[in-house]
């Protein structure tokens, strides 16, 4: 995948094409419309506190416990300015668990953007109904995303359903997103925000130090594209490092390996590729920034005989017959009496494993 995309990222190097953040895992960010993008300068992020839902938890009540009281329940769900009226009739007896379920689907099928669900313990003794509303944040001039109440059940001689569950129990008050871009102390709804109809960012925790978000030109992706490139391979290159001493096939990947990036030394060289004493490759950080770097990592990753197309050769061959790499004793036992599979082993020792079975 990493070569994949290290082709990709070759074309205008100099054009900006993504958003880079130092901190993904808290900010992640990407472009609106790449081709036509106007960031430019690097903006600095800070998040205080994430955007959240409103979480309403009802009461536990026994699962298996009856229900409540057949009978014509109303109930009420307020979301903003909208306000939505439900009538639920319940006509026979039922057990709490099963009528749950029956009023989370009646609620979810409304789409009232409140998600509702049944939460079952440990033991399946007891159950309860949760509410989220299924955006973040407070809207302006309200102090809750939704509210629910009963309206009169039953001739108001039985208690309603919101009662009876515990669901306006608020458990979890909506808060918006509070951050800091460059220095300024901002607020959203959302976990995601657009700046300038051009780049977004999307918070996924509390930062711990301010985040830099900044234009990445294709050029830089190939870079960063080509170090995951090279983890890989280096990875690999160990692997085949940990067999025992003598283990001849492991040591035959590693001569396979080293073999094909010893073609053309001096093409690795001016394509920023330094091979180590260890025969693993890194990124010389000098030559990768020189004009002409990339052109040369362009041809070496995508001429037909070039390294992209030798190493995906040699993948193939490895992801064929893995085992072709053990230094294990492998008895073959081939159903000869069987028509047309005498021997499911003869393209490779892996795929006649897979196919055996059916022999």
């Amino acid at each position: 995948d990493s070569l994949i995309e290290l082709g990709h990222a070759f074309e205008r190097p100099s054009v900006i094409n993504s958003a880079h953040s130092s901190d993904p895992e808290s900010i992640s960010a990407s472009l609106v419309d790449a081709e036509h993008t106007s960031f430019r300068e690097p903006v600095s992020v800070s998040v205080k506190s994430v955007a959240t839902p409103q979480v309403n938890t009802g009461l536990k009540v026994l699962s298996e416990g009856e229900g409540p009281t057949p009978a014509a329940y109303r109930f009420r769900i307020q979301t903003g300015e909208d306000s939505y009226e439900f009538s639920y009739n319940v006509s026979t007896s039922s057990s709490n668990r099963e009528l749950m379920h029956k009023l989370t689907n009646f609620i979810n099928r409304s789409d009232i953007h409140v998600l509702a669900k049944v939460e079952d313990d440990a033991d399946s003794r007891t159950s309860r109904i949760v509410l989220t509303s299924e955006e973040t944040g407070l809207p302006k001039g309200q102090t809750t995303a939704f509210s629910i109440a009963d309206s009169a059940s039953g001739g108001g001689l039985v208690p309603g359903l919101v009662s009876y569950f515990g669901l306006d129990h608020i458990t979890q008050k909506p808060t918006n997103a509070k951050f800091l871009l460059d220095g300024r102390e901002k607020t959203s709804m959302s976990n995601t925000v657009v700046l300038n109809r051009d780049l977004s960012l999307t918070f996924q925790k509390k930062t711990r130090r301010e985040v830099t978000v900044s234009p990445e030109t294709a050029g830089e992706q190939a870079i960063g594209e080509l170090a995951n490139f090279l983890k890989s391979y280096n990875a690999l290159l160990n692997l085949s490092r940990n067999g025992l001493p003598g283990n001849r096939r492991s040591a035959r990947l590693q001569n396979d390996l080293t073999r094909i990036l010893s073609t053309d030394p001096e093409e690795l060289s001016r394509s920023g590729i330094r091979r180590n004493e260890d025969f693993t490759l890194s990124i010389d950080s000098q030559t990768i920034k020189k004009p002409e770097t990339m052109q040369h990592l362009k041809t070496l990753f995508e001429e037909p005989d070039g390294l992209f197309a030798k190493l995906s050769h040699k993948m193939s061959d490895i992801s064929l017959n893995p085992v072709d790499y053990v230094d294990k004793v492998i008895v073959t036992y081939p159903n000869t009496a069987k028509p047309g599979f005498t021997n499911p082993y003869l393209t490779s020792i892996y795929s006649g494993m897979m196919f055996s079975s059916y022999c």
